[in-house]
């Protein structure tokens, strides 16, 4: 009976805290880049390079989370929809085709990202929600903000209140520098 009651308990927590986090990735920019907002299929279109331009002619530089992680793996639901190997076999068509000359950078992670478009005017990427910086700008999708209901990016799962502090994920990279060896 009491064995009975343990399992129920865990199995109780476990369910529960499986179910009451949510992801959301929130797309960010630089505080300089005029763009507020995008629909989801000029997002799209970005983050699958058929638009490498912003509205005033400056080249996006897409940046992507890590393989492997949480964000990745929700961006390649919502944006890419399709896996992890679809998406490399992509990017390698593109490059036969001689459509892009690299793979889109990587940032292993959150930090490092925010560090990379902190200091790359025309760079583009994403993070969960709950690590977002005061100091780069978060594009409303669909006129929708990451928190707000039908905000398109999300697993779907109710929010949760966002931590005090950003969550540690991965390594750390080492800060870009405009102009040094990958960077714009």
């Amino acid at each position: 009976m009491k064995t009975n009651l343990c399992t129920a308990i865990f199995f109780t927590v476990l369910l529960g805290s499986a179910h009451a986090t949510a992801l959301e990735i929130a797309v960010i920019v630089n505080q300089s880049n005029s763009t507020d907002e995008l629909s989801s299929r000029s997002l799209e279109k970005i983050f699958k390079l058929r638009s490498r331009h912003w509205g005033n002619g400056s080249k996006i530089h897409l940046v992507l989370p890590e393989e492997g992680s949480a964000v990745k793996s929700l961006l390649l639901e919502t944006v890419y929809e399709m896996s992890a190997t679809k998406l490399k076999k992509f990017w390698l068509s593109k490059l036969y085709r001689g459509e892009i000359s690299s793979f889109p950078q990587t940032r292993a992670s959150l930090e490092a990202t925010h560090r990379f478009i902190n200091k790359a005017p025309n760079a583009i990427g994403v993070v969960d929600s709950s690590y977002v910086p005061d100091d780069v700008k978060v594009l409303a999708i669909d006129g929708r903000l990451p928190g707000e209901a039908g905000y398109p990016l999300s697993d779907g799962a109710p929010a949760v209140p966002k931590p005090d502090k950003p969550p540690s994920v991965g390594t750390t990279e080492t800060d870009c520098t405009p102009g040094g060896d990958g960077c714009p």
